[in-house]
């Protein structure tokens, strides 16, 4: 029964995000190479559902429960002095946004660095077309480790499961907007905030994924040197090696070690 329930979540959070992001990718698309004025209609988006799927009723479930066991031991024991841990829920949440960004930087920085990582997260980079359901193209263990490296923060510093859950749902839901297939720009708020532009950008072929590694906000890109944001768009998305496509293999294909698709696309800085 609760399989049932939580379908029917994953179904009705679909249809909501839907009714959202398809609008805007028909009235305000950037990309129109393969779908014209029918956004949902592109090669890849069946497989992405499937990952939505995926995601939702099974992998995000072993991501709570593994938060909540280290929750827990959070609670009973003392990482961090007195005084921080005492600090007003305003100031923890500025705390836990600016120390968020910097392990999602420098964590997404080795996902293309270092081939272990990188062999999950290539199925992130293999969407051919980049919109707002492709960003649920994530390999389980590629999204168990975003997620820890997203919630640490939080938890270290004793927000409540009910603060980090939200605070995990609205960087979700910013997620999905900057994967969207949309022309808006945000002008000068584009050094302060993340955007589909940028984030389309790390997708590029071209680039290999080695600008605009930062979600939620570019400064860490701007410290760090990476941020990249020319005004024309990207042409061309994916990586430059041959992948299987479908979600079996691409699902089975990261557990299978192989050194020199581990090393194609890593950073040489």
């Amino acid at each position: 029964m609760w399989l049932l329930e939580l379908l029917a979540q994953a179904v009705l959070f679909l249809a909501a995000i839907s009714l959202v992001f398809i609008p805007l990718e028909y009235f305000w698309r950037a990309d129109t190479a393969e779908t014209g004025r029918i956004p949902w209609l592109r090669r890849g988006w069946l497989n992405d559902l499937l990952f939505y799927f995926g995601q939702i009723l099974v992998f995000n479930s072993v991501t709570l429960l593994a938060l909540g066991f280290l929750f827990q031991q959070i609670e009973t024991s003392s990482f961090l002095p007195a005084t921080i841990m005492q600090l007003p829920l305003p100031l923890k949440i500025v705390l836990v946004i600016l120390l968020s960004d910097f392990l999602i930087y420098w964590g997404h920085r080795a996902q293309h660095r270092f081939g272990i990582l990188w062999r999950f997260h290539r199925v992130h980079h293999t969407a051919l077309h980049v919109d707002y359901i492709a960003a649920y193209r994530e390999h389980p263990l590629d999204n168990i480790y975003t997620r820890g490296l997203e919630t640490l923060p939080a938890v270290l510093l004793g927000l409540d499961l009910n603060t980090i859950a939200g605070f995990v749902t609205f960087r979700g839901l910013w997620a999905l907007f900057i994967h969207s297939n949309v022309n808006i720009r945000l002008g000068f708020l584009e050094v302060l905030l993340g955007s589909p532009h940028l984030h389309h950008w790390h997708h590029d072929l071209s680039r290999r994924g080695l600008v605009n590694y930062a979600n939620l906000s570019p400064l860490m890109d701007i410290l760090f040197r990476t941020y990249y944001n020319p005004p024309e768009r990207p042409h061309s998305y994916g990586i430059p090696e041959p992948v299987r496509q479908a979600w079996f293999w691409q699902m089975l294909d990261p557990l299978i070690p192989n050194a020199s698709e581990d090393s194609a696309t890593r950073s040489k800085k």
